[in-house]
């Protein structure tokens, strides 16, 4: 088979077709689908920021498709399970393929075989954590079908666990003044030497998150957080801890339409950029924090020992699931239940009982068993992942405040 003369060219037929696919419900019916418009080729930087639809500044498997997707691993070079504009740029040419089948119906393209699908149990979740009675409500799903789905109100405030802290001011300040931080999938604590060591941590001359008398340049203030808090740091944030305090953003309210009935699609959906999930204590889980993005300005974001921190959009939210917050146990060595996707299905810890993990998960972290049903498992707490996709019709939710 002949090959693409350069990487561009395969994302561009690979990739804008799908686009150009998924767009093609809003067409006039007079469009001659024999004969396109012609369009002119995106670089690689715009298809990438087209696909990473979470914007944290990489790729992970459930953002990419068809050709891209069968050859991610040849194109992740370095193997860290994501693919940067670099990659894509000095990635393997992949052969030629022939005309790929037109999936723009995949959305209603539902799995229907399961013996088992678990309903959403809306008293697991805390009654303190609620600002109203949760209700029933007709809402139209991610794939765009009506589905009865259940409305959850709640201020994104723990009740298990105190939020914080997150940048210790000193140091020599001990494990106990700050937070975690994750490299590798591993977890470290962000206390004073961690901070002290972070040109050793990263092989980077450029860290200097503390000031001579061994102070840590910490944001203050709500205007610093937001000024720091963000893909794009503002210069004057670079080098600093960013700490933004639940306070901050008190009023927040968030609300989740989560189907009632779990509806499993043979398609998985990549990560929105709004919450992917919830805890029993109303707390949302999100999709990856932009960290590529944090590093690039040399900031750092820690995370409290609950694997949550504050943003100006979501308030507190997960990034990392610690065993912080409410959990079922099962009558089995399964995992712990943790809370519930968007999609209804539940979502559970990482490890089970016995301390082991599961060895048969999807792309999104989920498997199937005829005690659960389709089920998720959220990431290690080092991954920077509690989900990898949705493999379900999702519900949506919404900040105010």
């Amino acid at each position: 088979m002949r090959q693409f003369r350069s990487i561009q060219s395969f994302l561009f037929f690979a990739l804008i077709t799908s686009f150009v696919c998924c767009k093609s419900n809003t067409n006039s019916t007079d469009e001659n689908p024999e004969n396109p418009p012609a369009q002119q080729a995106p670089n690689v930087s715009e298809l990438f920021s087209q696909m990473d639809s979470n914007n944290d500044g990489k790729l992970a498997k459930s953002e990419v498709e068809g050709p891209l997707l069968e050859d991610f691993s040849k194109i992740d070079t370095n193997n860290d399970g994501f693919l940067t504009t670099e990659e894509l740029e000095k990635g393997p040419k992949p052969e030629g393929r022939g005309p790929r089948e037109n999936n723009s119906n995949s959305k209603n393209n539902v799995q229907k075989d399961f013996a088992v699908t678990i309903n959403v149990d809306p008293t697991l979740f805390i009654k303190e954590s609620l600002l109203q009675e949760i209700t029933q409500e007709e809402h139209t799903l991610s794939n765009g079908t009506k589905a009865l789905c259940y409305v959850i109100t709640t201020a994104s405030q723990p009740h298990e666990h105190k939020m914080g802290p997150w940048c210790p001011t000193h140091i020599e300040d001990g494990k106990d003044k700050g937070g975690i931080w994750f490299k590798d999938d591993k977890v470290y604590d962000v206390d004073g030497h961690f901070i002290a060591n972070l040109k050793e941590f990263y092989s980077d001359e450029e860290w200097a998150l503390f000031r001579e008398d061994g102070s840590v340049k910490v944001t203050k203030t709500q205007e610093e957080c937001e000024g720091a808090a963000k893909p794009d740091v503002e210069e004057e944030y670079h080098n600093y801890c960013v700490e933004c305090l639940p306070e901050y953003y008190r009023e927040k309210q968030s609300t989740y339409y989560i189907p009632v009935k779990p509806l499993y699609l043979e398609n998985s959906n990549s990560l929105g950029r709004d919450g992917i999930g919830v805890a029993f204590n109303g707390v949302n889980f999100e999709a990856p924090a932009p960290t590529h993005a944090i590093l690039a300005a040399h900031t750092l974001a820690p995370l409290d020992d609950a694997g949550g921190h504050v943003n100006p959009h979501a308030g507190y939210h997960y990034h990392a699931v610690t065993g912080s917050t409410k959990e079922v146990k099962q009558k089995d060595t399964h995992a712990v239940m943790i809370g519930y996707a968007m999609d209804g299905f539940g979502i559970y810890a990482h490890k089970d009982a016995d301390g082991k993990v599961s060895t048969d998960l999807d792309d999104c972290n989920g498997h199937y068993d005829e005690v659960r049903g389709y089920h998720y498992h959220a990431g290690s707490a080092g991954s920077n992942q509690v989900l990898g996709c949705l493999h379900g019709a999702s519900g949506s939710m919404s900040v105010k405040g």
